[in-house]
């Protein structure tokens, strides 16, 4: 019986045996955006969740997406606070990038750097996201809002997505 090749890269781009990873890992290091972290992380996963619920769900898809995900890693408050965080955090990389992104894509210097600069956000947001998946109880979670990131980055994406509206 022939094992299972592992999970390499074809290029720095592409990731070849998508159906037997679990992430790409050269795409979540290098990612310059917070969906492109979250769709190469747990690939087979997402598929899922994009099956189940993402598809099915009339209203608030991405929301309810997120929401499942919680529910399906477990009861600890850190799971919601981290995809519950996931979501405006998400959505308001969306709307920076739909604000911004025009401005730099007019020569390769200036894409270059977008590229450098989204990719430094996305891994500030990455760390502020995923800090209370790890800590899983509440109140290192608010200690850690509390000192190391200031609570407004989370205000600062709700003000983000009622701009919007």
């Amino acid at each position: 019986m022939r094992s299972f090749p592992a999970a390499r890269l074809e290029s720095p781009v592409k990731c070849r045996c998508q159906r037997l990873t679990a992430a790409c890992n050269w795409l979540i290091a290098m990612a310059t955006s917070f969906k492109m972290c979250i769709d190469n992380w747990n690939i087979q996963t997402a598929a899922w969740l994009k099956r189940v619920c993402y598809d099915r769900a009339p209203k608030y898809r991405t929301g309810l997406t997120f929401i499942l995900s919680a529910v399906w890693h477990g009861v600890y408050p850190g799971y919601y606070f981290t995809f519950l965080t996931a979501f405006p955090v998400m959505w308001a990389a969306r709307g920076m990038r739909n604000i911004f992104r025009h401005y730099f894509i007019s020569s390769k210097v200036r894409k270059f750097v977008y590229d450098i600069i989204t990719w430094i956000v996305t891994q500030l947001a990455i760390s502020y996201t995923v800090a209370p998946f790890f800590v899983l109880a509440t109140e290192p979670t608010i200690s850690f809002y509390k000192y190391v990131f200031p609570l407004c980055f989370h205000l600062k994406n709700f003000l983000l997505i009622l701009q919007y509206k």
